[in-house]
């Protein structure tokens, strides 16, 4: 059975991917970042490149299951809670860029493009469709990956829930699952957004999987193994 390191306060998202085929390991919540992401897997862990992963030192528990599935490990012991000190692992790494705020973003050392937006928060912002196509409610997100010759859909804010916050965001609340589906942990409400993001997804052959009837939710996406 697939695996998956997950945020384990919505009953209904926690069905739905065991639903798809998952086994849901819970994320470890955590006072080294803010209470409402303190169960929010995209600031506690980072993919990077070769099997490697960033995790912050509060998740030593799940340690096992990523030495499981192959991943060499960097503990990262610097998370505080605060926009600054607790988005060190919230950025955007995949086969080609880095994109993030290196004011605010853990140091690695990688062989690719990297392109520096002014939001801390970048991962949680936006959905990597795939190295040259993207989902965000940012405006300097979208700016900037427009002005790199990448391709970029712009959805409103608002329409996503993070308690203890005004609203969520769209990377937040979804999960790329595999090369060709992304689930989003909800519906949106917007319906040229929903419209919008279908027609961008099927340019590049993903298909949206949405939960019906239901809120969308900011969870911290899902990390999966």
């Amino acid at each position: 059975m697939k695996k998956c390191i997950i945020n384990f306060e919505d009953k209904d998202i926690i069905e739905k991917m065991r639903e798809l085929g998952y086994d849901c390991i819970p994320v470890i919540k955590s006072d080294c970042v803010s209470g409402p992401i303190s169960q929010h897997s995209d600031v506690l862990y980072l993919k990077t490149d070769n099997n490697e992963i960033i995790v912050s030192a509060c998740q030593k528990p799940n340690f096992r299951y990523l030495e499981e599935s192959g991943y060499h490990i960097v503990v990262c012991d610097i998370l505080k809670p605060g926009y600054r000190t607790e988005s060190w692992l919230n950025f955007i790494v995949n086969n080609d860029y880095i994109i993030y705020n290196p004011e605010t973003a853990y140091k690695i050392i990688v062989d690719k493009n990297k392109i520096v937006v002014k939001q801390g928060y970048t991962r949680c912002s936006t959905i990597c469709v795939n190295s040259r196509a993207y989902i965000t409610d940012d405006e300097n997100i979208f700016n900037t990956l427009l002005k790199n010759n990448l391709d970029c859909l712009k959805i409103e804010k608002g329409d996503i829930k993070l308690e203890g916050y005004d609203y969520g965001f769209i990377g937040g609340a979804s999960v790329k699952l595999n090369d060709n589906e992304i689930l989003f942990f909800g519906d949106l409400k917007n319906k040229k957004d929903k419209s919008n993001v279908i027609s961008f997804l099927k340019k590049y052959n993903v298909k949206p999987i949405f939960i019906e009837n239901k809120e969308m939710h900011d969870i911290g996406s899902v990390l999966i193994l």
